[in-house]
């Protein structure tokens, strides 16, 4: 879908310490919060009203310059669904980020949330990308293998190189 927006994702990675031993759990937890609140659809919150510690209403957003570029994404409260300090880097990262981008940090800047990649699970494949299943490759992000475009790219190049037969 053409749009007039420029859209990019911005992630935080946790690393956990002991005595903490359930990561995936409470990416599951985070997640499940994301969903109870937005009726299992993304939120959507105005950069101005994260930043005043308030939800993003249907009205604010109707009223909003910039126009959601998810259409069903429901207007909310990321501070309801992700811990304190995930949302300081955030905010931290769109400040920063201005100085580079002017206006990034503007009150209609839209924040689409949540998503959580769990990247302790991995599937174990082989050179080919093949899993026990025969036939069954995986790769990329859901198979635990990359953490970025350029990876997961790569990866796909690969693929594309083993199923040509030019690997």
């Amino acid at each position: 879908m053409k749009t007039s927006n420029t859209n990019f994702a911005l992630l935080v990675s946790k690393n956990f310490t002991q005595p903490f031993k359930t990561p995936i759990e409470y990416g599951r937890y985070i997640a499940e919060m994301g969903n109870m609140l937005s009726g299992d659809k993304a939120i959507v919150q105005r950069y101005g009203d994260l930043k005043r510690g308030r939800r993003t209403t249907p009205e604010r957003l109707t009223k909003n310059i910039v126009r959601p570029t998810l259409k069903d994404a429901v207007p909310g409260d990321l501070n309801l669904v992700l811990p304190y300090r995930i949302m300081l880097d955030i905010i931290e990262t769109i400040e920063v980020l201005d100085k580079l981008m002017p206006g990034l940090a503007n009150d209609s800047t839209l924040l689409y949330g949540v998503e959580v990649k769990f990247y302790s699970n991995r599937i174990v494949i082989d050179k080919h990308f093949q899993t026990n299943i025969q036939n069954l490759h995986v790769l990329g992000d859901g198979a635990g293998l990359t953490r970025g475009l350029m990876q997961a790219s790569m990866n796909g190049v690969c693929m594309g190189r083993i199923l040509t037969g030019n690997w």
